[in-house]
């Protein structure tokens, strides 16, 4: 016996909304890291740096935006291969272009690391890769598959299956 899953109607706004906010980073077919980043940062209206943190700091945390005043920067696990890097920079790009307001999962995560750093940082908003898929996190995985298809150079998909996840 075959099961269907279908899409629910919040399902299909999440998508679109998603498509939105990739369709108005006007991306080229193919595009570089570089680009996407440069394309992300102005959508963001300020620059974006990502860097290396020691998976041991973190260890539930795949990736993690810290938004402050003139500047965003997101934290990817060193050790993690260059495939799940840059899907990890993407789903944060994801949570960046939707303009989502941060989440618990990084307190739930480590919360001695990040009780009392906050505003004394100048840190706006802190938003992590979470395990616990709920709307933001889908639609922050949606902008990270779009994203990923214009770096693998294709807009759409022949086949079915692959459509299945887009």
């Amino acid at each position: 016996m075959a099961l269907r899953f279908t899409k629910s109607a919040g399902s299909e706004r999440e998508r679109a909304a998603s498509r939105a906010v990739v369709e108005a980073l006007n991306l080229a077919e193919h595009v570089s890291f570089e680009d996407l980043l440069a394309a992300v940062s102005t959508a963001h209206g300020k620059p974006i740096e990502l860097h290396d943190i020691d998976h041991g700091i973190i260890p539930a945390v795949t990736g993690l935006w810290i938004e402050k005043d003139k500047k965003s920067i997101i934290l990817l696990p060193a050790g993690d291969n260059r495939l799940h890097r840059t899907h990890a920079a993407c789903h944060e790009f994801g949570h960046i272009l939707l303009q989502h307001q941060g989440c618990g999962g990084v307190e739930t995560a480590t919360p001695s690391v990040f009780a009392h750093v906050g505003s004394r940082r100048g840190i706006k908003t802190m938003l992590a890769r979470s395990l616990d898929w709920n709307e933001t996190e889908r639609a922050a995985e949606h902008v990270a598959y779009l994203l990923s298809l214009s770096l693998l150079g294709d807009r759409g998909s022949s086949s079915d299956f692959e459509r299945t996840f887009i």
